[in-house]
């Protein structure tokens, strides 16, 4: 529990600073908060872990795990604190995502901040130099902000915070007496896969259910077994992190967060907008929660990470940041914000398009009944374009460019597209790689997986006329350049790509 302070002060302090009535321009931000300086506010201020896994969706229509995994860590921490179970990113690709995560602002709000492999500006702040000076120690571990690289956007250090070899080299540089704030960027789930690590791990994929738009197929549900096998590591590696509190006696001042950047990487996962691309396990543990072990159905985004961390230590939350603090939500008596839509968009995955730097712009609006996904370049193909060369099984399980590059490489993606022409397959095949209309609206209630796009049932045009409208006024007032019509300047951002990552010449 927070020491030398009573919960409802705590909250009723947060509760200020994250409905903006301590707000601050950007230049004085980082300047210290009437409320930070208060006596109050003098107490022990908790510590912040942050458990961010690399690829992790919810991969069932539900709560419930259809993959059947081995996640102790994660399961704790629900029971000890307060799941979301409608959380989403605010993008759904690594590099937009951790800048939505840090920033607090929509992926479009960031300029070449959207694209993957692009660069965050620092003139975007971020909570973890907002928490450094306010006297916070800061740091983060394996992938922070990326891929993606520093100098063009003006940066010496991952905006994620210095970067050490692992927690324990952390907490030893800690100074006494310092409240941290630790990232801990682990690389799991993501590919590539050692395959058949899932089997040889013990993980039994004819348990696995397998999604309605994926092929059940041998190769397809041992793809899915290694997939399972990263989520169980990262779990593993979290629960070291958390012994390692406990051995402090810090565990109950440190809020926690496990969660993860973006869905699954399989097709119609990862770089799209629907709910295997955008929904994501959030759980939040703090011995200053009410009633812990609770599931809260509020609709969350990854943009209210930064508001909640910063309100939690005192600190007034920049204007620009379009999230709202979550401490409310872990007091169940407090009155909540209200909430019943986010958003998510995409713009760049990989650059894997006819002509050089395009991606595929789109926009969404998700309630807890409908995804109403607004398709901007329609014309585009949404997976990228095929190779115009050869390719094999082989080259599709190992490399990205072999031909619709916005799936990631593996097994699903293989069998998918070297099966396209089995009458058994092919549906699989359009529904991942197909030209897509202008608007789609799934009914999430009736259609948990996304697959009927009710946009063209005259029963349900008032409700895409309604969502079309509400998803426009908020682009409007985001200053969207997709919004305004000046979206191309997306398409002209640099690719800074890893080596191995770069554009072949010709695709």
């Amino acid at each position: 529990m927070t020491r030398g302070l009573s919960r409802r002060s705590f909250f009723a302090a947060g509760a200020a600073l994250s409905s903006g009535v301590i707000s601050i321009p950007r230049a004085m931000a980082a300047e210290s908060s009437p409320i930070r300086d208060a006596a109050f506010w003098r107490a022990k201020r908790p510590n912040i872990l942050f458990l961010l896994a690399d690829d992790w969706s919810l991969t069932g229509a539900s709560m419930h795990d259809d993959l059947m995994l081995k996640v102790p860590t994660y399961r704790r921490l629900c029971a000890e604190g307060v799941r979301f179970s409608n959380a989403f990113v605010a993008c759904p690709s690594c590099s937009a995502s951790r800048a939505s995560i840090l920033t607090g602002q929509w992926p479009w709000e960031l300029e070449d901040g959207a694209n993957l492999a692009g660069t965050l500006d620092a003139k975007f702040q971020v909570y973890p130099d907002l928490l450094e000076h306010s006297g916070y120690f800061v740091g983060m571990t394996r992938k922070g902000w990326g891929p993606g690289q520093l100098a063009p956007g003006h940066r010496t250090q991952n905006p994620a915070g210095r970067s050490y070899t692992d927690f324990a080299t952390f907490l030893k540089d800690r100074p006494d007496g310092a409240p941290f704030c630790f990232w801990f960027g682990s690389h799991d789930p993501h590919r590539p896969y050692e395959i058949d690590r899932g089997a040889k791990s013990g993980i039994d994929s004819s348990t696995l259910e397998v999604p309605p738009y994926l092929p059940d197929a041998p190769e397809v549900r041992g793809d899915m077994a290694d997939y399972a096998f990263g989520v169980e590591r990262f779990n593993r590696e979290a629960g070291k992190l958390i012994a390692q509190l406990e051995a402090l006696g810090e565990l109950d001042n440190t809020l926690i967060v496990m969660t993860g950047d973006n869905g699954w990487p399989f097709p119609r996962g990862k770089a799209s907008l629907y709910d295997s691309g955008i929904h994501v396990p959030f759980v939040v543990r703090w011995g200053g929660i009410e009633k812990p072990g609770r599931t809260v159905d509020a609709i969350i985004s990854t943009t209210d990470l930064a508001p909640t961390f910063l309100t939690l230590a005192g600190v007034a939350i920049p204007r620009e940041m379009v999230g709202v603090s979550l401490l409310p939500w872990l007091d169940q008596e407090e009155k909540l914000p209200t909430r019943d839509y986010t958003l998510a968009g995409m713009e760049r995955h990989m650059d894997v398009r006819q002509t050089i730097g395009w991606g595929y712009p789109m926009r969404a609006l998700r309630t807890k009944e409908f995804l109403y996904i607004r398709n901007f370049e329609p014309s585009r193909m949404p997976a990228g374009v095929p190779s115009i060369h050869p390719q094999t099984e082989e080259t599709f399980t190992k490399n990205v460019y072999a031909g619709y590059g916005d799936i990631d490489q593996g097994r699903a993606k293989a069998y998918i597209v070297t099966h396209q022409n089995d009458p058994a397959v092919r549906p699989f095949f359009y529904r991942a790689t197909a030209l897509r209309p202008a608007q789609e609206l799934y009914r999430i209630t009736d259609d948990p997986y996304d697959m009927q796009n009710l946009a063209l049932d005259p029963a349900f045009k008032t409700i895409v006329e309604k969502m079309d409208r509400q998803l426009t006024a908020e682009l409007k007032k985001t200053h969207d350049p997709r919004n305004d019509g000046n979206g191309s300047r997306f398409d002209h951002y640099p690719t800074y790509n890893d080596p191995r990552f770069k554009r072949p010449n010709v695709i």
